[in-house]
């Protein structure tokens, strides 16, 4: 080649795109001392943010978990107060 292509396909990213990959490379970074002595660092560096991405997902998984369990509580007690007032109801109809 005679002329040097700048290869930043980033710019052609959105912001907020651009943002988002930033924060995964930075969390990705913790993991430098592992990268940086592997074979393919890029791909090693690329496997590193799918990781620190898994982990994110976890903790996600876990919160949206406890947040069905709370709504599983509040819509059990709602249902049950429901099937109370029909059981009073009903008492006072057969009365």
């Amino acid at each position: 080649m005679l002329f040097k292509s700048e290869d930043n396909w980033k710019k052609y990213l959105g912001i907020e795109d651009e943002e988002h990959l930033n924060n995964i490379l930075m969390k990705a970074s913790r993991h430098k001392g592992a990268y940086k002595n592997a074979d393919d660092i890029k791909m090693a560096q690329m496997w590193c943010a799918l990781l620190e991405m898994r982990k994110e997902n976890i903790i996600l998984q876990k919160r949206l978990a406890r947040m069905e369990e709370i709504f599983d509580i509040i819509f059990e007690k709602n249902r049950k107060h429901e099937r109370e007032k029909l059981e009073l109801v009903e008492s006072l109809e057969r009365f």
